[in-house]
C-alpha cells in the first residue's frame, strides 16, 4: 500500500514538472520571437516623430507592438490547435483573436498615420466588441456589495462595450513614457496569470502568461531609452486583450474569476484616465486630440525621468496586484474596502501632482 502511495505521488511529481517544462518552454521560445520581430521592426524605421506634445524628443521608430500582436496570437493558436483542444473554449478564443486583431490592424494604420479621425477609430474598436458580442463574450452578470450577484440581461451589451473601449483606449493613453505600458502589461498579464492558475483555469493562466511573454520579449527595447515604440497597434491591442480576457475568465473558464480583478490591476490607469477625461471635458478641450497633461505626464514634466515614472506605475501596479490575490479570496463588503482604499490613495497621489503642477504654471 505504501509503495504504491509513493509511486502515484512520485507520477504526479513527475507530471507537474513535465508539465511546468512545457509551459516555460513554450514562453522561453515566445520571448525570443517576440524580440526578432521587434529588432525587425526596428529596421523598418516606421518613425513617430516628436512635436509640442511628446514626451520623447528625437525621432523614434514605432510599432514595434506588431512583435506583441503576432507573438501572441501564435501562442493563443499554437496553444490550442497543437497543446489543448479539450477545453470547449476554442469558439471564445477564435472571437477574441478575430476581434483583437482587427484592433491590431486599425492601430497599425494609425500609426501610419492611415486613418483620417478618431472616430474610425473608434467605429473599428466598436465593431470589434461585436466580434466578442457574436461569441457570447458578454459581461452579463455583475457581484456588488450588500446587493449580491446582479444579472445585466441587455444592459450587459453596454456594460460590456464601456468596459473593453474604455480600457482599450485607456491603454492606448497611458502608453507615452519609455517602458510604462510594457512595464505594467507584463506586471498585470503574471499577476492575473498566478490568479488564474490558483483558481484552476489553466486556460486564462496558459492565455495570460503568453502575452506576459511576448511584451517581455518586446520591452527589451523600450526600456529608457527606448529604442522603439509599441505603437498604437501595441497599445490598442493590449487593452482590448486584457479586457476581453477578463470577460473570458469570468464567464466561461472553470474558476470563473471575478470580473473586477482585471480593474483591480489596472486602476492605476482607469484613474489617471478618467480624471483627465473629465478635466479636461469639464476645460472645454476636444478630448481626443493629443496632451500632455495626464498625471504621470505631468509627474514627468515635474523633473521625474521616464525610468522613475515607469517604475513608479508598475510599482503601483504591483501593489494592485497583490491586492487582487487578496481580493479572491474576500466577498463582499471585503472586496469593496479594497477598492476605496485604492480610490483614496489615488486621489491623494492625485491632489499632490495637480498641487505642484499648478505651482509650476503646467495647468
Amino acid at each position: 500500500m505504501l509503495e504504491a502511495t509513493i509511486s502515484h505521488v512520485s507520477d504526479y511529481i513527475e507530471m507537474a514538472i513535465d508539465s511546468v517544462l512545457h509551459h516555460i518552454f513554450l514562453a522561453g521560445i515566445l520571448l525570443i520571437g517576440a524580440g526578432i520581430i521587434t529588432r525587425y521592426m526596428l529596421k523598418r524605421q516606421i518613425l513617430a516623430l516628436p512635436n509640442h506634445r511628446s514626451s520623447h524628443d528625437t525621432p523614434t521608430p514605432s510599432s514595434g507592438g506588431v512583435s506583441i500582436v503576432l507573438i501572441t496570437l501564435a501562442g493563443y493558436l499554437f496553444f490550442y490547435f497543437v497543446w489543448d483542444q479539450k477545453t470547449g473554449l476554442g469558439p471564445f478564443l477564435s472571437g477574441l483573436v478575430m476581434a483583437s486583431l482587427m484592433v491590431a490592424i486599425v492601430g497599425f494604420l494609425d500609426d501610419l498615420n492611415r486613418l483620417p479621425s478618431f472616430k474610425i477609430k473608434l467605429l473599428s474598436q466598436i465593431m470589434s466588441v461585436a466580434v466578442l458580442f457574436a461569441c457570447d463574450l458578454i459581461i452579463d452578470r455583475v457581484t456588488l456589495p450588500w446587493a449580491g450577484t446582479i444579472e445585466l440581461g441587455l444592459w450587459g451589451y453596454i456594460v460590456t462595450l464601456v468596459w473593453v473601449v474604455g480600457l482599450t483606449n485607456a491603454f492606448n493613453f497611458m502608453d507615452g513614457l519609455d517602458g510604462m505600458a510594457g512595464g505594467t502589461a507584463i506586471v498585470a498579464a503574471s499577476i492575473f496569470a498566478l490568479i488564474a492558475f490558483n483558481q484552476g483555469s489553466i486556460f486564462v493562466f496558459v492565455l495570460s502568461y503568453i502575452i506576459s511573454a511576448s511584451v517581455l520579449g518586446f520591452l527589451f527595447y523600450n526600456v529608457p531609452k527606448a529604442r522603439i515604440f509599441m505603437g498604437d497597434v501595441g497599445s490598442q491591442f493590449l487593452g482590448f486583450m486584457f479586457a476581453a480576457l477578463a470577460v473570458l475568465a469570468m464567464k466561461f473558464d472553470a474558476g470563473q474569476i471575478s470580473f473586477w480583478v482585471m480593474p483591480l490591476l489596472f486602476f492605476h490607469f482607469i484613474f489617471d484616465t478618467s480624471y483627465t477625461f473629465v478635466r479636461r471635458l469639464r476645460a472645454g478641450e476636444v478630448v481626443t486630440d493629443a496632451h500632455r497633461s495626464h498625471l504621470y505626464q505631468l509627474v514627468n514634466r515635474l523633473g521625474w525621468s521616464h525610468p522613475r515614472v515607469s517604475l513608479l506605475y508598475a510599482g503601483m501596479c504591483i501593489v494592485q496586484g497583490i491586492a487582487a490575490i487578496w481580493f479572491v479570496t474576500l466577498t463582499g463588503v471585503g472586496q469593496f474596502l479594497i477598492f476605496l482604499a485604492f480610490i483614496l490613495m489615488h486621489s491623494a497621489y492625485l491632489w499632490i501632482v495637480i498641487r505642484a503642477a499648478r505651482a509650476r504654471r503646467l495647468l
